[in-house]
């Protein structure tokens, strides 16, 4: 048994987004491997609620508020350089989300618990392994790319969301790092090209449900999607309503677009065919009840891990080639991947017309998820057993 601390500043409980889903599910599976994990929160939002998190956690959960003077001061600063940055489409200095206070934290309040593996989530927040002594193994779990990331958005003519940062300053956060995680293998090549260090690849670790062993076809012709509110999944979204659900609902009427998640916020006014639930708790009822799920993503980095997720649930999925990345060595007979939007539109027709075909997919969907999640828990196993370097 190890002593395990997860450093993250998305919550890990509840799984509200991708990233959160990240950190609690390699939470949940690092703990099923007999470790003593904890987690030090660096919290980002002042509001809500750590009920969950402290339920989950109790007395391994650890919180870096950053609310003395200095830091809220800081706070204020960073937050006006992030909205220059992503309205000005600016990469940013790696450092530029840290506060150094959280490093004096780590150096007072944690320095008489000995760890032996120290797992930090996203590059920006990198520094904070300096902090922690050389005895313990440094894990950079990097969760995306960041390189020039504001292109992808410009690209698109969208707003920059979350950050961007040169190849040279992403070099800067992978070297402080004994071994750097990429969730996909496209990022583990990019990773290599900067750094000389271990690069693992450790996808999402989502564990099948128990409903995805005998996947049915559901009575209802919904196409669900599930995500928060980013701008890649508001932009995916608005694509399929524009492009897809026309030629889905002409084919198959009474067809219906369920929304799921913050995602929702983007569409609070009534759409002909789309109906917005909210955040949905079991979001395994819901699963169950949708024909089909989506993830319509026209751009992005990184794996989706909505994908992941529709899969673990044995749902039948139909995606894009840019939602797919990360899963093109997997059984091409576990989804579909449309290039446009006459073949996005064809794949959601048929599913939610041939309940057959839909019940086959979704049963290699179940099994390659199966597959995928131990490969995952495999990988995540041999990064954290890696011997110190001297």
């Amino acid at each position: 048994m190890k002593r395990i601390l997860l450093v993250s500043p998305v919550r890990s409980h509840p799984s509200t987004t991708g990233a959160s889903a990240r950190v609690g599910r390699m939470a949940e599976s690092l703990s099923g491997m007999g470790h003593e994990v904890h987690f030090l929160y660096l919290q980002q939002s002042v509001w809500g609620s750590e009920a969950p998190m402290q339920r989950y956690w109790a007395g391994r959960y650890h919180v870096f508020r950053g609310l003395t003077p200095g830091s809220c001061i800081s706070r204020i600063r960073r937050k006006v350089v992030r909205i220059s940055a992503k309205t000005l489409h600016w990469n940013l200095p790696v450092d530029s989300y840290f506060d150094r206070a959280a490093g004096r934290y780590v150096r007072s309040r944690l320095a008489g618990i000995a760890f032996d593996v120290v797992i930090a989530s996203y590059v920006f927040y990198s520094r904070i392994l300096d902090s922690f002594p050389d005895t313990a193994l440094k894990v950079l779990d990097t969760h995306d790319v960041f390189s020039d990331r504001y292109r992808l958005y410009k690209d698109q003519g969208l707003r920059a969301e979350f950050f961007s940062t040169t190849r040279a300053e992403e070099r800067k956060a992978l070297e402080r790092a004994d071994v750097v995680l990429a969730i996909q293998d496209w990022d583990a090549t990019h990773f290599r090209s900067l750094t000389d260090k271990p690069v693992a690849v450790v996808g999402h670790l989502e564990a099948p449900s128990e409903t995805s062993a005998a996947p049915t076809a559901p009575a209802e012709r919904s196409v669900l999607f599930v995500g928060g509110p980013m701008a890649i999944n508001a932009h995916g979204v608005n694509w399929f309503i524009r492009e897809v659900l026309p030629r889905v609902r002409s084919r198959v009427p009474g067809a219906e677009l369920w929304l799921a998640g913050g995602i929702c916020g983007h569409f609070r006014r009534p759409i002909p065919g789309v109906r917005p639930l909210g955040f949905v708790e079991p979001i395994t009822d819901l699963y169950q009840r949708a024909g089909v799920v989506i993830n319509p993503q026209q751009f992005g980095t990184g794996l989706s891990i909505k994908c992941i997720e529709a899969l673990t649930h044995g749902r039948p999925l139909v995606t894009t080639v840019s939602g797919a990345r990360g899963l093109e060595a997997g059984d091409r007979q576990a989804f579909l991947a449309a290039r446009s939007a006459e073949e996005f539109a064809d794949g959601v027709a048929l599913l939610l017309q041939d309940e057959q075909r839909a019940e086959t997919l979704g049963h290699h969907a179940a099994a390659f998820a199966g597959r995928y999640h131990q490969t995952q828990l495999q990988a995540l196993a041999d990064v954290v057993n890696l011997p110190k370097a001297k």
